[in-house]
């Protein structure tokens, strides 16, 4: 899992006000959200793009949905975890991605809006992993 420093809780409190900026439609929601997430992404393989996908695929899935703050943080924290983990096994971005279905669900997205953004998730770890698979992973 990715290290928190001293400023990741005013980062997940920036996410949080984007995803509510994305349920209530403002048209910059999705670009602030993008600009928030993908300085986490840099890397060769895309991640920029894979995580711009994510806060497009956000949009679609919260876009007039109503919760509050604090209901958006443990989506907030699936954001920033799958942006910013480099050293994920295939089981825990399998759980990630279970862990950002069900946050949407409970936030309003239906299931198909929620699986799309689920493989997303998946999507972006696979463009910022440093983690090559472990011998025994092939088995």
């Amino acid at each position: 899992m990715p290290q928190a420093t001293a400023s990741t809780p005013n980062e997940l409190g920036d996410i949080s006000r984007d995803l509510q900026n994305l349920a209530s439609g403002d048209p910059s929601g999705t670009k602030d959200l993008s600009d928030d997430i993908s300085h986490y992404a840099e890397g060769p393989s895309g991640g920029p793009a894979a995580a711009a996908e994510l806060s497009r695929r956000l949009g679609e899935a919260l876009t007039g949905k109503t919760f509050k703050l604090a209901q958006a943080m443990p989506v907030a924290n699936t954001c920033w975890v799958a942006v910013s983990a480099r050293q994920l096994s295939e089981k825990q971005i399998e759980a990630l991605q279970n862990e950002m279905k069900s946050g949407l669900m409970s936030i309003g997205a239906n299931e198909q809006q929620a699986q799309n953004v689920a493989d997303q998730v998946g999507a972006v770890q696979q463009a910022v992993t440093a983690r090559h698979r472990r011998w025994y992973e092939l088995l």
